[in-house]
C-alpha cells in the first residue's frame, strides 16, 4: 500500500475485536509517529498508553461522569460557540448521518445515552492513547501534534490496525488527569481508540463522511 492507498483506506473505526495489542506493536507505531516535522524539532507530543485495568478504571469514570450529568471541562478551548456557517453545516450534516444511521432522536437521552457510551468505553478498543502537551507553551504546538497523530493512524494500518481519534477523555480532562495520576501541568488534547477492526461491527458499516471539493477550501495566487 502506497502513502496515497493508505491515505484513502484511513477511516474511523468504532468497534474492535477482543484481541490485545502487544506493547511492542504499540512502540513501534510510536516509533514511526515521532519521525513527523515540528516545529524546531520541539518534538512536543506526550502519549499514555492506557490498556488492561487502567483503561477500565478510565472507562468507569468516564461513564459515572456521562451518567451523573457532569460539567464537561476541558484543558484548552475546543471549539467556539459561535462557528461560520459552512463549518456548522458541515458539523450538522456530520451528526444527521450518525444519528439516522443508528436511528437515534438526539432529543431523546434514552436513545442518546447509549451512543455516547459507546465513546466513553471507546468502542470496546483494548487500548486507549492519550495524547498531550505541556501547558502554556503555545497553541504552535496543536499543529506539530496533527502531524504526529496522522502518521500513527497511517502507520497503524500497516500493522492491520485501526484508530479512531476522540474528545472522550479531553471533554472530561479534571476526570482523566485523577484517573491517570497525568500531572496538571499536562494538557490533554485528546485520545485515539487503538486495536484491531472488528469489520462485522455495526458503526464500521456506517457510510463514510463526504468531504468537500478542493474549489471548496483553496484559494490559488498567481
Amino acid at each position: 500500500m502506497n502513502t496515497i492507498e493508505a491515505i484513502k483506506k484511513r477511516r474511523c473505526i468504532r468497534g474492535f475485536l477482543e484481541k490485545p495489542v502487544s506493547r511492542e506493536d504499540i512502540v513501534k507505531l510510536l516509533d514511526i509517529a515521532r519521525l513527523a516535522p515540528s516545529s524546531h524539532n520541539m518534538q512536543p507530543w506526550e502519549v499514555a498508553v492506557v490498556t488492561g485495568k487502567a483503561l477500565e478504571k478510565l472507562k468507569n469514570a468516564l461513564l459515572d461522569a456521562l451518567h451523573n450529568r457532569a460539567h464537561r471541562h476541558f484543558d484548552y478551548n475546543y471549539m467556539a460557540k459561535e462557528l461560520p456557517n459552512h463549518l456548522k453545516a458541515n458539523g450538522d450534516a456530520c451528526n444527521q448521518i450518525v444519528f439516522e444511521y443508528r436511528g437515534i432522536d438526539p432529543k431523546n437521552w434514552f436513545q442518546l445515552a447509549p451512543h455516547l457510551e459507546e465513546n466513553l468505553r471507546f468502542f470496546d478498543a483494548p487500548a486507549e492513547l492519550v495524547i498531550m502537551t505541556e501547558k502554556s507553551i503555545g497553541e504552535g504546538a496543536f499543529i506539530d501534534i496533527g502531524a504526529f497523530s496522522q502518521s500513527l493512524y497511517l502507520a497503524a494500518l500497516d500493522l492491520g490496525l485501526g484508530t479512531c481519534p476522540q474528545v472522550s477523555v479531553s471533554q472530561y480532562a479534571d476526570i482523566t488527569h485523577s484517573t491517570l495520576n497525568i500531572p496538571e501541568n499536562k494538557l490533554i488534547l485528546f485520545g485515539i481508540a487503538l486495536g484491531y477492526p472488528n469489520e462485522s461491527a455495526f458503526l464500521n458499516k456506517m457510510p463514510r463522511m463526504p468531504r468537500m471539493p478542493v474549489d471548496k477550501f483553496t484559494i490559488f495566487f498567481e
